[in-house]
């Protein structure tokens, strides 16, 4: 049986973002790795080491629960040079997950992509970096979005926010957010409009999301959180490339 998954394909993401503030000040923030709604940012002074688990739940047409899981591992060390391990899932069920790992490296400004199963190291430019939003500023940029259809008609506002309060996870203290955005502002067909709730927990000292979760009607459930966290410095290997590896420059490093 065939699910069209479109939510596994965001947990392999290697941009600059333009990361959103856990206060309303606008600050600047470093580059990151987006993976499965969980920002891992290259953060020097916040070390840590910790499984990933992302589960997506989705009902087929046929009503059939379909529930998938996979695994990955995310590291920053002292440098604030940081490493995702991550699987990726095919449309297909029972079919073989594929592992990537994406590696920031601020110190040698190297943007590295590695793929175990070809044993393949591609090097690609270092993002800049990037000057992040304040939430009112954000807000207004999502009613603005949330407000206009394809045609530029303005269509009522649908955002929502709410600050959720502090809480514990891992044994470490977390804030909670939940926002709700709508999918889109005009419905193709006659499909009814739907909302997106993402719900995410951050933990001050780690300065990461411990948990992550989106609610789509038609996409399903994902939920990404970290397990098994430490707070030391990992291995300094895990941040090269293995020496066995085949490397393809695309950097500006030619």
């Amino acid at each position: 049986m065939k699910i069209a998954w479109a939510l596994p394909l965001s947990v392999l993401i290697l941009c600059a973002t333009v990361s959103v503030a856990q206060t309303a000040k606008a600050t600047a923030y470093p580059t990151s790795t987006l993976s499965g709604g969980i920002n891992l940012r290259s953060i020097a002074g916040a070390p840590f080491s910790a499984d990933v688990v992302q589960q997506f739940t989705q009902v087929a047409v046929d009503g059939t629960r379909v529930a998938r899981e996979t695994h990955g591992k995310m590291f920053r060390d002292a440098l604030g040079r940081t490493r995702a391990e991550t699987e990726l899932v095919g449309a297909t069920a029972g079919a073989e997950a594929r592992r990537y790992v994406t590696i920031f490296d601020p110190v040698e400004q190297l943007n590295i992509r590695l793929d175990p199963q070809t044993k393949t190291a591609t090097l690609f430019p270092f993002p800049l970096r990037t000057a992040a939003v304040s939430q009112d500023v954000e807000m207004k940029l999502a009613k603005a979005l949330a407000s206009r259809n394809a045609n530029g008609a303005r269509q009522p506002d649908m955002v929502a926010a709410q600050q959720m309060g502090p809480s514990t996870m891992q044994g470490f203290a977390v804030t909670g957010r939940r926002r709700t955005l709508p999918a889109e502002a005009r419905p193709a067909g006659g499909e009814k409009a739907r909302n997106i709730v993402t719900e995410a927990w951050f933990s001050p000292e780690l300065k990461i999301e411990l948990q992550a979760r989106t609610e789509d009607p038609v996409l399903g459930v994902r939920t990404t959180k970290l397990v098994n966290i430490s707070n030391g410095e990992p291995d300094p290997a895990l941040f090269q490339i293995p020496a066995d590896y085949t490397i393809q420059d695309n950097s500006s490093r030619k």
